[in-house]
């Protein structure tokens, strides 16, 4: 089913699992207060039942799916609000970071920023929405890892879960194009040490739920 304990992108086959029922509950896949069963979906995607039990507790843990007495796992639906507040959360901690990462910054990292930003530049030209946005999350990575904040990349991590789903669901090809300009103008100010105009430049970004 494609679940690789050796991914790239370092997660975990439960954290895999929570990503694909996460994309079929914002597509419309799965219906708000659906039952989502562990031994159907363990069979369902090859897997064993402690990966699928793992994933679900994780949803759960984010507020996406709930545990009702009696009945089992079903599908908590994320409100607009719900969604938006995410975005905001996941803003206000990428304002942090750079603020953080000011004084850090060098010549290496401004070389791995650009190398990332390539990546999302190759997902953009293939029309992969879907990689595109990871890719985007990975480069928003740097900064928190820049910082060196255990806890703000956890968040992170947790915050980013979420929204990039979201975005995955929702995102399409002309919003994209016009992201990767804001992102483009984001990673020029970083390049000339401007992080408060690149703090302007990426806000629509990130909360790009607001103004769609």
């Amino acid at each position: 089913m494609g679940f690789d304990e050796n991914s790239i992108s370092k997660k975990t086959i439960s954290e895999q699992i929570a990503e694909r029922l996460l994309f079929r509950i914002f597509s419309g896949y799965y219906e708000q207060g659906q039952r989502l069963i562990e031994a159907e979906i363990a069979k369902e995607l090859q897997v064993s039942h402690a990966p699928v039990r793992e994933a679900l507790y994780l949803l759960q843990k984010d507020g996406v799916v709930e545990k009702v007495q009696h009945k089992g796992v079903r599908v908590k639906i994320i409100t607009d609000q719900e969604l938006k507040d995410y975005l905001e959360a996941l803003y206000h901690l990428l304002d942090i970071a750079l603020t953080k990462c000011e004084s850090k910054w060098t010549a290496d990292l401004q070389n791995e920023l650009l190398f990332r930003f390539e990546a999302m530049k190759q997902r953009k030209s293939a029309e992969n929405i879907y990689e595109y946005v990871v890719s985007f999350a990975h480069l928003l990575q740097l900064f928190f890892d820049v910082t060196g904040n255990i806890a703000m990349l956890r968040f992170f991590k947790e915050t980013i879960f979420v929204t990039n789903v979201a975005a995955q669901t929702k995102w399409k090809m002309n919003l994209v194009e016009s992201y990767h300009m804001s992102i483009n103008t984001f990673i020029k100010c970083i390049e000339v040490s401007d992080f408060d105009h690149a703090r302007v430049a990426i806000k629509d970004v990130i909360l790009w739920y607001q103004f769609k």
